[in-house]
């Protein structure tokens, strides 16, 4: 027989999640870690840096299943819920640094998608995309710093 205090009210699940999610955006260590990690990982897989081939397979296989896992389960749920920061804060700077990584992330995601699918087999466009995926990724590494300078993971500057 169920009792009265079986169901529990949706506005009471709906508050539960929007202060998970209220929280979740002031929780950037596992994100930001996350970004720099990739980026690494991603920088060995440059032509330029020469790395010998038995470094690539592993960095090419770990950030391929870093993008399929650690990134959608840690930096997009965190992204989702700063989206809320980003649309209320009234600092211009956070605003605009905000605006700028997620404008680069919707970028290095897409191309690194695509590079997921089709890799780059040679030709204009897979080229075109490897290059739109490094360079956005060497553009979001500074931005996102500079954005979380106060708290970032990193700690080269101490501000107080």
């Amino acid at each position: 027989m169920a009792s009265t205090n079986d169901h529990i009210p949706a506005s009471s699940v709906q508050s539960s999640l929007g202060v998970f999610f209220h929280r979740l955006a002031y929780k950037h260590k596992a994100a930001e870690t996350t970004l720099y990690l990739m980026f690494l990982s991603g920088l060995l897989l440059w032509d330029f840096v020469e790395a010998s081939w038995q470094i690539e397979r592993v960095m090419l296989i770990a950030h391929l299943l870093a993008g399929l896992t650690v990134f959608p389960l840690i930096v997009g749920p965190f992204w989702a819920s700063h989206r809320n920061l980003l649309n209320r804060s009234t600092k211009p700077f956070l605003r605009i640094t905000g605006q700028m990584t997620e404008w680069l992330l919707v970028i290095c995601t897409l191309s690194g998608v695509y590079l997921m699918l089709f890799g780059n087999p040679g030709h204009l466009i897979g080229q075109l995309n490897q290059d739109v995926h490094f360079y956005s990724s060497m553009l979001l590494i500074p931005v996102v710093f500079r954005h979380a300078m106060r708290w970032t993971v990193l700690k080269v500057f101490n501000r107080s």
